[in-house]
C-alpha cells in the first residue's frame, strides 16, 4: 500500500471503478453519523456507516443506515457463523482505512458486504471518503450495484 492519504487513496479507487465522487472536507468532522448529519444538513439515516465485522470466512462490511445499529446475532444467521465487531487494526487491514473515515468501496480486496435496507430508502445517501472529515454523496442503487451488497435485515429494531 502508498504511503498516500485515506482521501487521495479513495478519490483513486472510485475513479478505477468509474465512479465519479465529489467528497467534500467538513471541519467540523464527520467520524459518527450523528456528526456527519450535522455537518451536511440531511437526515441520519441518509448517512452510510460502513462497518467491518469479521465473521467466521473473514472480514465482513455492514453498511447500516446512521440511525441504525448492527445486531450481531441477526449477522450471525446471515454469514452462517459468529461475528464481532473488528478491532482497529483489523479494519485497516481488510479496508485500508481508519475507523471513522472507511468509505463503502475502494478497499484493497473485495469482502462479502451486507446494506441496510434503511439505506435503499433514499435516493441520496452520504459515506465517508477516506478521513475522518470528508464524505461524499451517491446515489443508494448505485451503492448497492458498485459494492456488490446484498440487502439484508442485520440491525436492531
Amino acid at each position: 500500500m502508498t504511503k498516500q492519504d485515506g482521501a487521495t487513496r479513495f478519490a483513486e479507487a472510485a475513479r478505477r471503478l468509474g465512479v465519479v465522487v465529489e467528497s467534500v472536507t467538513y471541519p467540523e468532522g464527520t467520524r459518527t453519523a450523528v456528526e456527519a448529519a450535522a455537518a451536511i444538513g440531511c437526515e441520519l439515516s441518509q448517512i452510510v456507516k460502513s462497518l467491518l465485522l469479521m465473521g467466521p470466512d473473514g472480514p465482513v462490511l455492514a453498511l447500516t443506515a446512521g440511525h441504525n445499529r448492527v445486531d450481531l446475532g441477526r449477522l450471525a444467521q446471515i454469514v452462517g457463523g459468529e461475528v464481532r465487531m473488528a478491532n482497529a487494526d483489523e479494519a485497516r487491514q481488510a479496508t485500508g482505512y481508519a475507523i471513522g473515515g472507511t468509505p463503502p468501496f475502494g478497499h484493497p480486496a473485495p469482502i462479502l458486504t451486507f446494506i441496510d435496507p434503511a439505506v435503499m430508502g433514499h435516493i441520496t445517501v452520504f459515506g465517508a471518503a477516506g478521513t475522518p472529515n470528508r464524505c461524499f454523496p451517491i446515489l443508494s442503487e448505485h451503492l448497492c450495484a458498485i459494492t456488490e451488497a446484498t440487502p439484508a435485515d442485520f440491525v436492531k429494531t
